[in-house]
């Protein structure tokens, strides 16, 4: 895998040098360097995964099925994004919006700033790997093999307080890295950013720092939403993304009606109101957790198949009756 991302940077900086050396244009001489340098890695993705499984009799379309039983996940995961990117998207409508060529709209003001405000959350992002997981999902596992295994209610409830003490203590860590992190980036920024070629000016200097703010806050706020999660508070995690979702959109187009320098704002405002109800959540949710691991879950196994199902039944079907007819 990290083969694959190396050949695709080191096919996409060469191909854009040689394309630019032939005379095209350069935005499209470095969108195709990009779409080249992607191709590259998934076909290469696609070599490691056919190698690495083996060939199996089960149905290609199997897959489907789990989207009809895990289909909050897959909403969860859209709204996250959206509430991650609308932003930019209405920017590139608003008076800071640019036609870069043909469909293409950009705002670079903003957008430069947001990118690199962006990189502000990656030590989160690193941290909830080798701290959060690591420190938490040991108690996390062996709280609930207690309930699968017969443990007694006292060791029941003595596991769960471990439990829940190092996940607010790891939250606690989680947040103060995080907010170090995006003190540096706003007090060290500005010195360092004037170095590089960016076409920094005020109104960029005042985003970044309002953007660094609103990445950092979403940062612990997804944190919290991965662990709704792990919690397997599917319901929960849905409805605190879709107010992300909502939220930084309303709000930034809110923004556009105020001076430029508020532009901002609208995000900060949305990963705000993400970070409150994710955590008003995540603390409701695991004061009664065992209620919710006892009596939420369902008596009978449910059968949920649904529309990808059928679309995975048709698809069968259609593979079928095609290998049917080569052969004869």
């Amino acid at each position: 895998i990290m083969l694959s991302f190396l050949a695709a940077i080191a096919v996409t900086f060469l191909s854009g040098a040689l394309l630019l050396f032939l005379g095209i244009s350069h935005v499209e001489a470095l969108m195709a360097a990009v779409c080249i340098g992607y191709g590259i890695m998934l076909l290469w993705d696609v070599v490691l995964l056919y190698e690495y499984f083996p060939q199996s009799d089960i149905s290609a379309f199997l897959f489907l099925r789990w989207a009809d039983e895990f289909l909050p996940l897959a909403f969860t995961g859209l709204c996250i994004n959206i509430g991650l990117f609308a932003h930019l998207v209405i920017m590139w409508a608003g008076p800071l919006g640019k036609q870069v060529k043909g469909l293409f709209y950009g705002a670079p003001s903003h957008d430069v700033p947001a990118l690199i405000a962006f990189l502000t959350i990656l030590i989160t992002t690193v941290n909830f790997v080798v701290s959060v997981e690591v420190n938490f999902y040991p108690k996390y596992r062996n709280y609930y093999s207690l309930f699968n295994d017969g443990g007694t209610i006292k060791d029941i409830m003595q596991a769960g307080t471990e439990m829940l003490d190092v996940l607010n203590r790891e939250l606690k860590y989680t947040a103060l890295k995080q907010l170090l992190t995006t003190a540096l980036a706003i007090s060290a920024g500005e010195s360092l950013l004037k170095y590089l070629p960016l076409g920094f000016n005020d109104l960029m200097y005042g985003y970044f720092r309002t953007l660094c703010v609103g990445y950092g806050i979403y940062a612990v706020a997804n944190t919290m939403l991965l662990l709704l999660l792990y919690f397997t508070d599917y319901r929960g995690a849905l409805a605190a993304s879709v107010i992300f979702a909502v939220g930084t959109s309303v709000f930034t187009v809110i923004s556009l009606f105020c001076p430029q320098v508020y532009y901002g704002f609208g995000f900060l405002a949305g990963c705000v109101l993400f970070y409150f109800i994710v955590m008003i959540r995540l603390e409701r949710y695991t004061r009664r957790l065992p209620y919710y691991i006892l009596s939420i879950q369902p008596v009978v196994a449910e059968d949920k198949s649904g529309v990808f199902t059928r679309i995975g039944y048709f698809m069968d079907e259609k593979l079928e009756r095609r290998t049917n007819v080569d052969r004869n």
